[in-house]
């Protein structure tokens, strides 16, 4: 009895954290993203037409050391009523894509937040967080590649140093659990399967 109540243990906690998983494109799976990792995800809200949309970039491996990380743009409809701007290390949002000085030209879709150039290189890791409002629940881009991704680095004088534009699949839910949480989860469930164990031994 004991085994199996450890073993279904496991289980979920393995099942938590599959389904946790998110997409991620780069360093080395996208022909521009220059040595950086994109993770696109979302999650809903009380309201059915609106959803927070969560970007991260990790620019650990990055091929452009000393440059700068002045923009991001992502685009998960077509089309949207309007954006706004939650948290993140540059908060202006505009609807825009992005050009090789940062935010500019024809949205089309996409929305840019662009601010003072960020550093990039080992450990340098930076997350967005913007609320989007649609015309429908159904103008989220949640199929394979469906969405995309922009990011603009310059050098530190200003030039264009580089822009990732890739395909990436936004996926529900959140960011994949710290180690820490998985631990304590495990620790949980073992104290469980103890407690049950000492009280069938009784």
């Amino acid at each position: 009895m004991f085994k199996w109540i450890f073993f279904l243990s496991c289980l979920c906690i393995f099942g938590f954290v599959a389904s946790a998983k998110a997409d991620t494109i780069g360093p080395n799976n996208c022909v521009t993203c220059l040595g950086s990792s994109y993770t696109l995800t979302y999650t809903a809200t009380a309201n059915p037409d609106i959803f927070d949309i969560f970007l991260t970039v990790d620019t650990s491996a990055t091929t452009l050391p000393g440059d700068l990380l002045n923009a991001v743009a992502p685009k998960v409809s077509s089309s949207f009523v309007n954006v706004s701007f939650i948290s993140g290390p540059f908060g202006t949002v505009t609807n825009q894509g992005i050009n090789s000085g940062g935010c500019g030209g024809n949205g089309n879709g996409f929305f840019c937040s662009g601010g003072p150039g960020l550093a990039i290189g080992s450990g340098d890791v930076y997350s967005w967080e913007w609320a989007i409002t649609l015309a429908s629940p159904g103008d989220l881009f949640t199929g394979s590649n469906e969405a995309s991704i922009k990011a603009s680095f310059v050098t530190p004088a200003g030039g264009n140093a580089g822009l990732t534009s890739e395909d990436i699949t936004l996926q529900p839910g959140s960011p994949v659990p710290e180690p820490s949480t998985l631990m304590l989860l495990g620790t949980g469930a073992l104290g469980i399967a103890g407690a049950i164990k000492r009280r069938f031994l009784a």
